[in-house]
């Protein structure tokens, strides 16, 4: 299940617009391949999004994969790392456990697209709120 929360703008220049999409999915019990499907299917999403710059040559894309669950397998933590996917877009995973009240999103920094990771990490940060704080 995909929903989108939030498209818009990184950076707004028609030299190169890089856009941004939080994406949160809900699970029934989230896996590692529970967590690689669904930024798999982010990255997609990110690669639609993409417009044309002033280069003749599409923009980028960066996205927020966070998967929600009350019953999250250890493992999946562990499953949480940024990789690089596709040209032109930079996926961060995260996941919610409600359960144990944790939130885990990617710290790794690929090479590829390394200026973008720890912007959408803070986004991440930002529009994610902590467990802890929302149920107590």
């Amino acid at each position: 299940m995909l929903s989108l929360i939030g498209v818009g703008a990184v950076i707004k220049s028609s030299l190169n617009p890089i856009e941004l999409a939080v994406c949160v999915g809900h699970a029934g019990e989230i896996s590692p391949a529970t967590v690689a499907g669904f930024t798999r299917q982010v990255d997609e999403f990110a690669r639609s999004i993409r417009r044309p710059s002033a280069f003749a040559v599409k923009g980028g894309a960066c996205a927020v994969a966070a998967l929600i669950s009350d019953r999250v397998h250890p493992a999946s933590f562990g499953a949480v790392t940024n990789k690089a996917m596709s040209y032109g877009t930079v996926v961060v995973p995260a996941v919610i456990d409600l359960g144990n009240r944790q939130m885990m999103i990617a710290q790794n920094t690929p090479m590829m697209g390394f200026a973008l990771w720890s912007t959408v990490r803070g986004k991440a940060g930002m529009y994610l709120p902590d467990p802890r704080a929302v149920l107590g």
